[in-house]
């Protein structure tokens, strides 16, 4: 993270090189050779468990196609939480290893003093982790024995996995390795109904042959008007 951040600060960039690493192409061309650098948001606060790096601040360049729909370069370790992946990962394999206690010990005493995370949240970690690691090793061609324990598993994704991978899993998945699956809004099926005509059904009480006083006196079935 601290190599991105100098890059992109420093503007010693290739612009066309990020697009092509993200892996994000246009749904039009579906190449990434229309791709126009749009502009620049920032992450507030990011976090490393492992070395106790805190980046505020972070810039995120956005691009657009030529269908004029905005994306984000996301690095490598980025997500929607505020501590990067394989730090996430580290402290993950720390827990299922020596415990929630002693990751939490660990976590602490890298950083300023204060817990980075709770209990829960590193419980959450935990589960998301385990559950998706045979899916990311068959998404990028890493294998993982579901027979091994959860340490091995987790220790030997941690040896194959890269930033390219990382990036490789938002591509395919949409979302990366940590983020929680964004929810599908089911269709407005309403919206593709067509109405039906229906002919109004004749009042119970029909209306009277004879006309409100004040207008016409004279029975409607004459045919006269007022002014005869």
């Amino acid at each position: 993270m601290t190599v991105y951040c100098a890059a992109i600060e420093g503007g010693s960039f290739c612009f066309r090189s990020l697009v092509t690493e993200s892996g994000l192409l246009c749904p039009t061309c579906r190449t990434a050779d229309c791709a126009q650098y749009h502009d620049t948001w920032f992450r507030k606060r990011i976090a490393d468990l492992c070395s106790g790096d805190v980046f505020e601040n972070l810039p995120i360049l956005r691009l657009k196609f030529c269908t004029g729909t905005p994306k984000s370069l996301f690095p490598a370790e980025l997500w929607r939480g505020r501590a990067t992946i394989s730090s996430v990962l580290e402290a993950v394999s720390d827990a299922i290893n020596g415990g929630v206690e002693y990751a939490l010990q660990r976590a602490t005493a890298t950083g300023d003093g204060d817990e980075p995370f709770s209990e829960r949240t590193l419980r959450r970690w935990i589960k998301r982790t385990v559950d998706r690691l045979p899916v990311a090793g068959m998404s990028l061609n890493i294998p993982i024995d579901s027979a091994e324990p959860a340490a091995e598993r987790l220790e030997n994704f941690l040896t194959e996995v890269h930033p390219h991978h990382l990036l490789a899993l938002r591509c395919q998945w949409g979302f990366s390795l940590l983020d929680v699956p964004p929810q599908q809004k089911p269709p407005n099926t309403a919206a593709h109904i067509k109405p039906v005509f229906q002919h109004p059904r004749p009042p119970q009480n029909p209306p009277s042959k004879y006309v409100r006083r004040g207008t016409r006196s004279h029975l409607s079935r004459r045919g006269r008007s007022p002014d005869d």
